[in-house]
């Protein structure tokens, strides 16, 4: 991820970095904290740094030195053109800078200490020429591959996170939400344990009868021990509750998996569930959840809002793809 010094250079000054607005220096540090605890290469992490120095004095030269997530859509988008325009960017290298901003954004969105619902950054489109895959390529994966993940875990003997990827896929809850999950009741219904979401919301989480047979067999093997959650690990013998740490990585490891169904290098994170969640159930392709007449269910976004425990339903709209033209096209009874 080598990055040319010229424009690091021209724009970084020590006195403009000293007034960056603070909160967008706890972000980075938070933000890098995280990267570093996956282990990424220390030059990977370097660039990250020098690009957000970058992004935060564009903000506070151009935005009153607002915090990064109060950016608009129209923000980004002139962040882009400032960046091939003023700049003088290659679209490669200034695509490398909005995964930087994607990926910082994204870290936002899923961790439960900001009050951050969807990372807007992701609705301006990179810019057009040579293609940089970034984590955005990876956002959505299909309930097909879900299905494929889950049956791989099983394969493999790995019932606890098959559980995890399957309850969280079909909860579409957040990281901290699917930590709460108690194992006491679960085999009696459909839902889990009241967990306390972002701002306060209490509600349980939902699960689909396979998930239920797959927590099932997991519970069995797991035996009887005195741990409330759900989640645990075992060291030499011994079993113990599992931190919120543990329970991301168990996630993202399921990237290596989806790498191998997919054919090429794939990163996923708990997020990703989540927004695939959503995008599966709208456009009915989960074939678990059907109607009267045996077709698979298509939810309406105001359905898909309910599940995700969204406020608003433009925060709802943001997790998805853009579905004008399948509307349009079912409004007038268009076939493809």
């Amino acid at each position: 991820m080598a990055r040319s010094r010229g424009v690091y250079n021209r724009i970084y000054t020590p006195e403009l970095w000293e007034q960056v607005n603070q909160e967008n220096k706890d972000i980075l540090e938070d933000f890098l904290a995280e990267y570093r605890q996956q282990k990424k290469a220390k030059s990977t992490i370097n660039a990250y740094f020098q690009d957000a120095r970058i992004v935060f004095i564009y903000i506070l030269k151009h935005h009153k030195n607002k915090s990064i997530l109060e950016m608009s859509k129209k923000d980004f988008r002139n962040f882009s053109l400032w960046l091939t325009e003023d700049c003088q960017m290659s679209p490669n290298r200034a695509n490398r800078m909005k995964a930087t901003v994607n990926s910082m954004l994204d870290y936002c969105e899923n961790d439960d200490e900001y009050d951050y619902e969807i990372n807007t950054a992701k609705k301006v489109k990179g810019i057009p020429r040579t293609k940089i895959k970034t984590n955005e390529d990876n956002f959505f994966f299909t309930f097909d591959e879900f299905i494929a993940v889950r049956n791989k875990l099983v394969e493999m003997g790995d019932l606890q996170t098959a559980v995890l990827w399957s309850i969280s896929f079909d909860s579409a809850g957040r990281r901290n939400e699917i930590y709460q999950i108690e194992k006491e009741g679960l085999l009696d219904g459909n839902k889990t344990n009241i967990v306390i979401g972002k701002r306060g919301k209490r509600f349980p989480l939902i699960y689909l009868d396979d998930t239920k047979e797959l927590i099932r067999q997991y519970l069995e093997k797991r035996r009887e021990d005195d741990i409330k959650s759900l989640w645990y690990k075992e060291v030499n013998g011994v079993k113990s509750e599992i931190d919120k740490d543990t329970l991301y990585n168990r996630i993202v490891k399921c990237s290596k998996i989806l790498s191998e169904i997919r054919g090429e290098t794939v990163e996923i994170f708990p997020h990703s569930i989540r927004h695939s969640r959503l995008e599966v159930l709208i456009s009915g392709q989960d074939t678990r959840i059907v109607d009267d007449n045996g077709n698979v269910k298509k939810f309406d976004i105001e359905a898909c809002k309910l599940v995700a425990h969204h406020s608003e339903i433009n925060t709802t709209s943001g997790y998805l793809k853009n579905h004008d033209e399948d509307m349009i096209d079912e409004m007038f009874g268009f076939t493809k």
